[in-house]
């Protein structure tokens, strides 16, 4: 416990924080002109920021899945499905379509090739807030993973932002959010970080590349 509460330890968390969000900023915010390489950020500086906070420790997310870890991906799926339609359904009903705005990912093929990357990138960043909440600051998984979930939420702002500032922040708590929640349960349930990137990979190649299929952009 006293290793954990170090004055070294408390400021490679906190570089590790640091780390964690200056990737995401990167890669939203400013244009490195290194092309589509940009879209590696996310996972280059998180794998240095998991790296930073907890050395060797972070390998054991790697393991193999606990438990029904099948049927829990299926079921985290297809909640995580009704609940994205429910969601986005509740926020057009309460705001319109006028200030709507989607992922510019969506139906860009391309894409395709770096996406299971940045979700990786994805799941390191958010895992690794929900393992310093728990682990190093000794907060309860509950608070942990709600908190991680509203960071998770808000850090899509500039993707899912139409203009109406209410309304963005409103739709990515109640649908990119919960969704960090379902994730977080995966993650948790199993022990393993495997699971919650096969839901988070699975869902958004669906929505993402097959959805486009069906539905104009």
């Amino acid at each position: 416990m006293e290793q954990k509460t170090s004055p070294t330890n408390i400021v490679r968390t906190l570089i590790g924080l640091i780390l964690l969000f200056v990737g995401f900023y990167l890669m939203g915010n400013v244009n490195l002109h290194i092309g589509y390489a940009q879209q590696f950020t996310v996972l280059v500086f998180s794998i240095a920021a998991v790296a930073i906070i907890f050395g060797k420790q972070a390998l054991s997310w790697f393991g193999k899945p606990q438990g029904k870890y099948i049927k829990i991906i299926i079921a985290c799926l297809l909640i995580n499905a009704v609940w994205s339609m429910l969601g986005g359904a509740l926020v057009s009903l309460i705001f319109g379509d006028a200030s709507s705005h989607g992922n510019s990912a969506y139906g860009n093929y391309f894409l395709i090739f770096f996406v299971p990357f940045m979700l990786m990138g994805e799941e390191l960043f958010s895992i690794g807030i929900l393992e310093t909440l728990r682990t190093k600051w000794g907060i309860s998984t509950l608070i942990s993973s709600l908190v991680t979930a509203a960071i998770f939420g808000l850090i899509h702002f500039n993707t899912y932002n139409g203009g109406d500032i209410l309304r963005t922040i409103i739709q990515i708590l109640l649908v990119q959010g919960v969704a960090r929640l379902i994730l977080n349960y995966a993650y948790l349930k199993t022990k393993s970080i495997w699971t919650s990137y096969a839901v988070h990979l699975i869902f958004d190649l669906f929505f993402l590349f097959v959805l486009p299929l069906v539905l104009p952009k």
